[in-house]
């Protein structure tokens, strides 16, 4: 028996392209709707152009980030700048247009009367930063996010990849929902547009630190790897077979921390029963620690630290990830189809809908696969 997802039957068009668009576009298509990527005729969105590559694959149909982000949708090659009366008709009934800031809403008005045009930039529309170039790295830069990331000296260590537009994405989809729902409600009516900035969704990351650093005019310095002012030990550590995370905040923490170790000789020490006090003997208890896990089996250290109530979790490699027990357990991974057939393993959906699942995986469409079904 299959079961209609909880949005099906709701028309999106994605004319943005992006991978802030594409991921939002895709919580609509996991979950029922008809999403069409409206694109470029010549070689498709820029997503096509992305890392990873599949093997054996022909570009524009080898991104495994395309193929990711464009999962149970529909392609259309159009040029919707040059086009604009067809890419009105293929928008009729829309509800949602994911744009890049080309359109306004009143531009679908006559077609799509209760439309969402939902614009996602990096920086928003409006403001000091409007026309700035962004990247992910920038992103998280100016949230405070890679300050205190990595050795002391030198640069802070930048994560890889494409996490900042992702989070937009979802920033993205959780308001442009709320809009639809609105209008389905009748609490709303008539076009909008819902402008979000992939910059502000991921200022949520920042918690008060920013803000308090602001308001006293201190700054907070990089301590270190595994060193972040005020919690101590807290980290992620090599063991005989893989890597282990750390957090032993209270003191009976670090007391059960210290027994499950080896370590008994510091846990009663009086400046160790805050974690405070801890950290400002680092250079003393990072090579301790350090050394008492080496050669221990992570599995066996979590397991045992659970027993004790000790916060300690294992950490896969990626590679790992594919075979972590809770992840098989929850369904974290699903099998994503190229245009040309290839397949490979993808995060699902991460949350739940118990009556209306999600789609798991799905196939991604070849560039303008739906122009003879959408264009005719």
């Amino acid at each position: 028996m299959t079961t209609a997802g909880a949005l099906a039957g709701l028309n999106v068009l994605d004319v943005a392209g992006t991978v802030a668009s594409g991921y939002c576009g895709k919580l609509f298509a996991d979950h029922g709707a008809n999403v069409v990527d409206v694109e470029p005729p010549e070689a498709g969105f820029a997503t096509r152009r992305e890392p990873p590559f599949t093997p054996n694959e022909p570009p524009p149909e080898n991104s495994a980030l395309h193929a990711y982000l464009s999962a149970n949708k529909a392609s259309v090659a159009l040029d919707a700048t040059a086009e604009a009366e067809r890419l009105r008709a293929l928008a009729r009934g829309a509800a949602v247009i994911l744009d890049d800031g080309r359109f306004a809403a009143e531009h679908f008005a006559d077609v799509a009367p209760q439309v969402v045009v939902s614009t996602i930039t990096w920086f928003g529309r409006h403001g000091p930063y409007a026309n700035h170039a962004g990247t992910d790295s920038v992103c998280w830069s100016l949230a405070g996010m890679v300050r205190n990331v990595g050795p002391a000296q030198g640069p802070p260590l930048l994560a890889a990849g494409c996490g900042a537009q992702i989070v937009g994405g979802l920033a993205a989809y959780v308001g442009t929902l709320g809009q639809v729902i609105a209008r389905e409600m009748g609490n709303a009516a008539g076009p909008v547009r819902l402008d979000t900035s992939i910059l502000e969704a991921n200022l949520c990351f920042t918690e008060t630190a920013g803000v308090g650093g602001y308001r006293s005019g201190r700054r907070g310095q990089r301590l270190g790897v595994n060193r972040f002012a005020p919690t101590y030990p807290l980290g992620v550590y090599a063991c005989a077979d893989g890597w282990l995370g750390v957090t032993a905040l209270t003191p009976s923490q670090w007391k059960n921390f210290c027994g499950l170790l080896g370590m008994e000789q510091h846990a009663d020490t009086p400046q160790y029963q805050t974690a405070i006090g801890r950290l400002r003997d680092y250079d003393l208890l990072e090579p301790v620690i350090k050394r008492q896990v080496r050669h221990r089996n992570a599995s066996d250290l979590v397991r045992r630290g659970q027993e004790l109530r000790i916060p300690l979790a294992p950490v896969p490699t990626m590679a790992e990830l594919f075979t972590t027990d809770q992840y098989l357990a929850r369904g974290a991974f699903a099998q994503v189809e190229t245009p040309l057939g290839n397949t490979f393993a993808a995060p699902a959906t991460p949350f739940r809908l118990f009556a209306t699942p999600a789609k798991a995986g799905g196939r991604a469409p070849r560039l303008g696969e739906a122009n003879a079904r959408l264009l005719a």
